[in-house]
């Protein structure tokens, strides 16, 4: 009986991130948990000295607050509702981010952001 209701709980957690991961994937934020995110980059960027690339157009003001944010783990909703902005400008930055840093992605983003030291461990 003790095994049913495990099974039963477990596959109820399973299927709330799987829910949770497709909603992630169709508003375009990361799949994986912010705080494992936070964890991974403040380990890689204490261990290889890198010299990131810097942009040839400098950063926006707006743009580093994004990035802070999304080397957060910010999903855009909240960037949006933080920096008093909509939906659709928040994608806007990250994008011109991606494009200004030659991101393919909000991880790489996150990491650039730790790399020229913009962004701390907390």
């Amino acid at each position: 009986m003790r095994w049913r209701v495990c099974a039963h709980c477990w596959a109820r957690t399973v299927s709330r991130l799987l829910v949770q991961a497709i909603h992630a994937a169709a508003n375009g934020d990361a799949l994986i948990a912010p705080n494992v995110t936070r964890r991974l980059l403040a380990t890689f960027a204490d261990q290889a000295p890198v010299v990131p690339v810097q942009p040839i157009d400098p950063l926006t003001e707006r743009e580093e607050q994004v990035l802070a944010l999304v080397a957060r783990g910010r999903t855009n909703a909240e960037i949006a509702t933080e920096l008093f902005v909509g939906l659709s400008t928040v994608k806007t930055h990250v994008a011109s981010l991606m494009a200004k840093l030659g991101a393919r992605n909000r991880v790489e983003i996150a990491m650039w952001a730790y790399d020229t030291r913009r962004v701390r461990a907390d």
